[in-house]
């Protein structure tokens, strides 16, 4: 603890002694290490659009393509329509004239309507349907 104190007096005389003594200016010692990187800064405005470009010129004409496959066969057509009536016939020749026929038989008397009945009339003889 002497020995701590001793030292500490000691010090501060020097100390003291070197802050009144104005001794030559003193000699710079060796740099320093590298400082850190610093932040990155801000981004920039967006710069103004460009002026537009020139128009370029006409291309060449491009070669003639090549020919197209044959197409398929077409469908089958509709059926045609019904033709239109054809001509009137010339009027036939006359023909011969027939013969005269035999003389048929007596017939018989047709039937009565129904809720009727033959009669013969005794003068004359004539059959005629009357009621019944």
């Amino acid at each position: 603890m002497k020995a701590l104190l001793l030292t500490s007096a000691l010090s501060l005389v020097i100390f003291v002694a070197g802050c009144n003594n104005s001794p030559a200016a003193p000699v710079p010692g060796p740099p320093g290490p590298q400082g850190q990187v610093g932040q990155t800064g801000q981004t920039g405005d967006t710069g103004q659009t460009g002026d537009r470009g020139r128009m370029g010129y006409n291309g060449d004409t491009g070669q003639t393509g090549q020919s197209g496959d044959r197409g398929e066969a077409g469908d089958k057509g509709d059926r045609g329509r019904t033709g239109d009536s054809g001509q009137t016939g010339r009027t036939g020749d006359s023909g011969q004239a027939g013969r005269t026929g035999d003389e048929g038989a007596q017939g018989q008397a047709a039937p009565c309507p129904a809720g009727e009945h033959r009669s013969t009339d005794h003068d004359s003889g004539r059959a005629s349907c009357v009621r019944d």
